[in-house]
């Protein structure tokens, strides 16, 4: 038995936990011979030998998905749910939980949060990043905020773009298609003398929202098309030797159809802007980081003529250090703190805001007792108080009240045991727990109408894990095995509020804490090749999910997870490639479950039949550079119900990409 190669620690220069940018991961690719990644420990590791359930999806898993847009890629993953609500809008999360505007799963892009704290979701649509500028997406499943960091309770979705450093890679495509799809992106990568590189990247996209009947009531003015505009900029300046400063600068619109989180259909428009700057060092004292970034995200829906459109901003400032060091040749060490603060005001209603200021620090150990067996412990701290200042709309002549104070302190956990217990066969011990803390428009909702002096009762919701895992590679059918048999326990759940910023101060309509869920499930999942043309895949999940509320709350009817997360769930993958053809096809498969569905003040439940999609892509390589390709979704019905929103009709579309 051969110890697996480890890096010295002079080449953890560039590398971070969350933060990956700056990593040259061709060279680890080369030392590793297969994709790697640094995201949970700061040094480079094997997926099978990261303390969690991690999944890397390479740049040709991103070519060959045939997707055009990241939800589309990730829905082939295995443990990962996708909700198809209306085209161009999604929800992702892992292992279930996952209902509108989905708020348990962390999305990083280069170490920055993307996901949004106001109503406590990703914006899929608007996320400024390419597909042809992004080098890899690792999946991580389960709770993982003391590696992470905030609500990254269901699992992370780290999406790792192009360093222009030391990725040479530039790209183009332009794709047509059902739905009068346009979409156009590329990325180009340049440097400046010898110590700057920049990359450039941006696209458009612009399709018609699904036709099909629509069962949810309809909120402000639906619009014809929905429209998505990106830019980025990222510039990495080599200091000196040993030290690198990284600039970003990103900008997003977008207008799409979509289902709210209040389950009712309505066209928002989105708009985001970042800027980031982080040091890195090679000191003495380790391996030094320094990073700060600002997110501002504005929301509007789409309302009749003559009428003052809803809008929502909030802006988050996030500084952080970080020190990764090696006392000693096994044993690695990553120091952090953290200062963030996040603030929302309705524009619609005066003066108001909601915000909260949390300091965190954390601590990882990460220990190689043998050549064969590590572990991992995390530990992380989060302090967060909240204030409001309860505005309303200016014609009612009415105050701006502060309103009650929040302070949570809360703490998060991973550990895990990695046993190499042959070349073939890897199996990992989990226990983790995550924090998912109430959004700005929770603590909004549940702080209106209260008086002066009251305190606000609003708890975390808390997910502890506890996970086994066991990889097996047979060498000689050249397949590889992953088994995966988890326990979940969620307590202090959170249901939705209005789903909106609400300002009637009826009873209940402010969020509360409902209960608590279990879940327990397996995974697994085999891929392989056949001769050298042929590649595979299939993997089945199998979950039971256990409400327990207190049913005497008005609110439980925002929630319910043991219903509207399929018990089973298949996913199936068959690529071929000969010469200058590859032809990939995907099959996705679950049983019977249910959706949440608005009627008046209530949500019900709606059965969602089982149902089962295929997506394909064939692609030729006109030349070296320049692929030509047809995509398809859903491509044996026309319309199919999924969710409880409106059908996800079938799409077609036509790509031609360059890369070199």
């Amino acid at each position: 038995m051969s110890k697996i190669p480890t890096l010295p620690f002079t080449a953890l220069l560039f590398l971070s936990a969350a933060q990956a940018q700056s990593m040259d991961y061709g060279a680890i690719e080369q030392l590793f011979g297969e994709p790697a990644t640094t995201s949970a420990t700061g040094s480079p590791q094997r997926a099978t030998d990261v303390p969690a359930n991690l999944t890397i999806l390479t740049r040709d898993d991103i070519r060959r998905s045939g997707a055009r847009d990241i939800p589309g890629v990730l829905r082939h993953v295995v443990g990962v749910d996708v909700l198809e609500w209306a085209n161009d809008n999604y929800d992702v999360s892992a292992r279930g939980y996952n209902q509108a505007y989905s708020a348990r799963t962390l999305v990083l892009v280069d170490g920055r949060q993307v996901y949004v704290d106001s109503f406590g979701f990703t914006p899929w649509n608007a996320l400024p990043v390419e597909l042809g500028a992004i080098r890899q997406i690792e999946v991580v499943k389960g709770p993982n905020a003391a590696l992470f960091g905030f609500n990254a309770v269901a699992g992370v979705i780290n999406i790792i773009t192009d360093n222009p450093r030391y990725d040479n890679h530039n790209s183009a495509t332009l794709r047509v298609g059902s739905q009068n799809l346009v979409d156009a992106s590329g990325a180009v990568r340049f440097g400046l003398g010898q110590d700057v590189f920049m990359r450039l990247s941006g696209g458009y996209r612009s399709d018609k929202p699904f036709g099909t009947a629509n069962p949810l009531p309809i909120d402000g003015a639906p619009r014809p098309k929905n429209d998505r505009l990106a830019l980025d900029a990222d510039a990495v300046i080599r200091l000196a030797q040993d030290v690198e400063f990284d600039l970003e600068a990103s900008h997003s619109e977008a207008s799409q159809s979509e289902v709210s989180g209040g389950y009712k259909l309505q066209t928002s428009d989105y708009a985001t802007n970042a800027i980031l700057g982080r040091l890195t060092a090679d000191t003495d004292w380790g391996l030094v980081k320094l990073a700060a970034y600002g997110n501002w995200f504005a929301w509007t829906r789409a309302v009749a003529p003559g009428i003052v459109a809803p809008r929502l901003m909030n802006a988050m400032q996030v500084v952080q250090a970080e020190d990764v060091f090696s006392p000693a040749p096994d044993h690695t060490i990553r120091l952090a703190a953290e200062y963030r603060h996040n603030e929302i005001s309705p524009r619609d209603l005066g003066n108001g805001s909601a915000a909260f200021d949390a300091e965190s620090a954390s601590a990882m150990w990460a220990w190689q007792i043998a050549p064969a067996l590590s572990l991992t412990n995390a530990l992380r701290f989060d302090s967060v108080s909240y204030s409001s200042k309860l505005g309303a709309p200016a014609h009612t002549g009415l105050p701006v009240l502060s309103g009650p104070p929040l302070r949570l302190d809360q703490w998060s956990f991973n550990s895990g045991l990695v046993w190499t217990a042959t070349s073939a066969d890897t199996v990992r011990l989990i226990a983790s727990r995550g924090v998912q803390l109430p959004n700005l428009v929770q603590v909004w909702d549940a702080a209106f109408g209260m008086g002066p002096g009251m305190r606000l009762r609003l708890h975390p919701s808390s997910v502890t894990n506890f996970e086994a895992l066991w990889n097996r590679r047979f060498a000689s059918l050249d397949t590889s095995l992953q088994l995966a048999v988890f326990h979940q326990m969620t307590d202090d759940v959170l249901s939705t509020g209005s789903g909106t910023i609400d300002i009637s101060g009826q009873p209940g309509m402010a969020p509360v804490n409902v209960g608590s869920s279990q879940a327990t499930g397996i995974e697994v999942g085999l891929d392989g090749h056949l001769a050298e043309a042929w590649t595979w895949s299939v993997s089945y999940r199998y979950e039971i999910i256990n409400d327990d509320y207190v049913r005497g709350l008005v609110r439980t009817d925002l929630v319910n997870y043991q219903d509207t997360t399929p018990q089973h769930v298949v996913k199936a993958g068959l690529g071929w490639s000969s010469g200058s053809w590859e032809a990939n096809a995907f099959l996705h498969y679950q049983s019977e479950s249910a959706g949440l569905r608005r009627v008046g003040l209530f949500r019900v439940l709606v059965p969602v039949q089982p149902f089962a999609t295929v997506d394909a892509r064939l692609g030729y390589r006109l030349t070296d550079r320049l692929t030509l390709a047809i995509s398809g979704r859903d491509l044996f019905n026309a319309q199919q119900q999924q969710t409880s929103g409106p059908d996800v009709q079938r799409q077609f579309f036509v790509s031609l990409g360059f890369d070199m």
